[in-house]
């Protein structure tokens, strides 16, 4: 088996890498991280399992490939040097020498018997040598080597912008797989997709498969399967930060829960979450803050306004994270507060605010993300301040695929009453809980929430 090296690719993609002894199609848009993914499987196979390499291409020079390469972490240029990998160039190579090239470029192959080979591109390739040729080159000549040494072989598609159609409409016909790199769209958000519509030997459970390009090369952005059975439920209780609230709640939150906070702007649901986190951290708990609304700074001085000792809490057990969620997709999203959670491992979570996500994604897309959120919440014990900025009237929150999933809700509404703002917050929902039904007045002062009867 030819695996990639790529770990979720090879354990839930595609089971143990690509069969070997097959011709695979690799096609995509400009930019889509064709090249990246070739190269990534030509050198972990060097690296990982000893296997030689050849990279053909018809599309930059060696020079050229072995920077932007160096760039992802991969050095060809020592492996090249152990014996382990061949580059062959044909970038200037024209219809009059084409025959002469490929019966050189055989005669390489079968010296250096190579168990992983790349052609970069297939689509030149065709274009120089013509359909119909192209089709023999690929069965009689690479088709019969790559099954006499059981090796895997590449060949890199270009698929025109918007076009259906891949390269010239031949080569997904005589291989033996299909990998399809591309572009989707969901407003302002544009996300790299993975497809596999066909792989012999080999299922494919979904339909298609989220990745990005860092720094580290091909990622795949992989939701685990979180089960509803593997959730330790708790009667312990924790603190809101705010003691009439911890009444009102009948003790505080459940440990582990998800709670919504719901309200206008101006209701305070910052300052409701700066004391759930800072009080918990000086209890001895992890908290982590998560904003996508205002920087580090602004945050630490609104807490100082209310009173809050968050210099105190910052020293141990609070951290702040701050990025603006625009251009980046849900999973992305969900992926790097999996990755805070599973490094930091805090025990409380703010999440401010739901608002600006729903800004930047759509909303099925969004409350797919807050399930995923939901379980690796609660799987991990994590009890979690979510804040939504919404007109609430106590009885409906609009936003329905935040409000089914979380355990409170707690609506934040105000009203100017004698040219003054009244300010009101009811408990609208607490999972198996005897928390208030009143609707209770409260303010935001220079000591942070102060609830009355």
């Amino acid at each position: 088996m030819s695996r990639t090296g790529i770990d979720y690719f090879d354990d839930y993609i595609l089971k143990d890498g690509f069969p070997e002894g097959s011709l695979i199609l690799v096609a995509g848009e400009p930019g889509a991280g064709k090249t990246i993914f070739s190269a990534t499987f030509i050198y972990n196979g060097a690296k990982k399992f000893g296997e030689k390499g050849i990279y053909i291409s018809l599309a930059e020079t060696k020079g050229e490939f072995y920077e932007s390469m160096r760039q992802l972490g991969m050095d060809f240029e020592e492996l090249e040097n152990k014996g382990l990998f061949k580059f062959i160039d044909l970038v200037t190579v024209g219809k009059e020498t084409i025959e002469k090239e490929i019966e050189l470029l055989m005669e390489e192959i079968a010296k250096f018997q190579p168990k992983r080979i790349v052609i970069d591109s297939i689509s030149v390739f065709a274009q120089i040598l013509g359909t119909e040729r192209t089709r023999i080159f690929l069965h009689t000549m690479l088709g019969r080597f790559i099954k006499a040494y059981n090796s895997t072989a590449l060949l890199i598609a270009e698929k025109p912008m918007g076009a259906e159609k891949i390269g010239y409409g031949v080569e997904e016909f005589v291989v033996d797989g299909v990998v399809i790199l591309r572009y989707e769209s969901f407003g302002e958000v544009t996300r790299r997709v993975m497809e596999i519509p066909k792989m012999r030997r080999r299922s494919v459970e979904k339909p298609h498969y989220e990745y990005v390009i860092t720094q580290n090369g091909i990622e795949f952005l992989a939701v685990p399967e979180l089960k509803r059975e593997e959730i330790e439920y708790t009667v312990e209780k924790i603190t809101t930060g705010v003691d009439k609230l911890d009444r009102m709640l009948d003790g505080g939150v459940y440990r582990g829960s998800n709670v919504l906070l719901v309200g206008m702007t101006g209701t305070g649901k910052t300052t409701f979450s700066l004391h759930f986190a800072i009080a918990n951290a000086l209890q001895g708990r992890k908290a982590i803050y998560i904003s996508f609304e205002e920087p580090m700074d602004q945050i630490i001085r609104a807490a100082k306004n209310y009173g809050m000792p968050i210099e105190e809490a910052l020293k141990d057990n609070l951290k702040i994270f701050t990025w603006v969620p625009e251009s980046r997709t849900p999973v992305y999203t969900f992926l790097k507060i999996k990755e805070i959670i599973e490094k930091l491992k805090p025990e409380v979570l703010v999440i401010d605010s739901l608002t600006s996500l729903r800004q930047h994604m759509e909303e099925k897309e969004l409350a797919k993300m807050l399930r995923y959120l939901n379980l690796l919440t609660k799987v991990n014990r994590v009890t979690t301040y979510f804040t939504l900025n919404e007109e609430t009237n106590f009885e409906v929150v609009p936003f329905t695929g935040a409000s089914t999933m979380v355990d409170v809700i707690i609506g934040l509404k105000y009203q100017t009453r004698n040219g003054n703002i009244e300010r009101k917050i009811a408990i609208v929902k607490s999972r198996a809980s005897n928390h208030s039904r009143k609707i209770h007045r409260y303010e935001i002062t220079n000591r942070g929430v102060e609830i009355y009867e």
